[in-house]
C-alpha cells in the first residue's frame, strides 16, 4: 500500500500523470467486456458513414482511465468515494492521452479528510476528451 497522507498533500498538488494510446484492439476488447457492440465502436465503415471518420471508443473506456490515474494515486481503491466526467470530445484509435489530476480542495468532515481533484484527460494535439472531478478520503499520519 502506498503511503499518501492527508497531511503531505496540498491544493495544487498535481497527481501523477497516466499516459495511454487508445487501440482499435482495446476498443474491441471493450465491446467484447461491456457487451456494447454499438456499430460506431466495431464498424470501421459505420462509423465513416456516420460522419465520425471511423470508430471512435466507448466514452465508458475512457472515464476508466481517470478512474485508473485515481485509483494509482490513491493509497488504497477504496478511498476514491466519488467520480464524475463530463464528455468533451470522441477518442479515436491512434490518439495518445495524458490523463491529468489536481489538487482543488482539502477539507475534514466528520472526522473524514476529503481532498476533491480536478481530472482532465487530453490528447497528443492538446484537445480534451474529458473533463472531471474525484473525491477522494485520505488516512490521517496520526490516525
Amino acid at each position: 500500500m502506498k503511503e499518501i497522507y492527508y497531511e503531505d498533500v496540498n491544493v495544487g498538488d498535481e497527481i501523477p500523470a497516466l499516459k495511454k494510446t487508445i487501440t482499435s484492439e482495446q476498443i474491441l476488447d471493450y465491446a467484447d467486456a461491456s457487451g456494447d457492440y454499438n456499430p460506431i465502436h466495431v464498424d470501421e465503415e459505420f462509423g465513416k458513414k456516420a460522419g465520425l471518420g471511423g470508430i471512435i471508443a466507448h466514452g465508458l473506456l475512457s472515464f476508466a482511465f481517470i478512474t485508473q490515474l485515481m485509483t494509482d494515486w490513491l493509497p488504497d481503491p477504496m478511498n476514491l468515494k466519488k467520480i464524475w466526467a463530463r464528455f468533451v470530445n470522441m477518442v479515436r484509435p491512434g490518439e495518445e492521452f495524458t490523463i491529468k489530476g489536481k489538487v482543488k480542495e482539502k477539507y475534514t468532515k466528520d472526522g473524514l479528510n476529503y481532498v476533491d481533484c480536478e481530472l482532465t484527460s487530453e490528447n497528443q494535439k492538446g484537445e480534451k476528451a474529458i473533463i472531471g472531478r474525484a473525491t477522494a478520503v485520505l488516512p490521517s499520519k496520526t490516525g
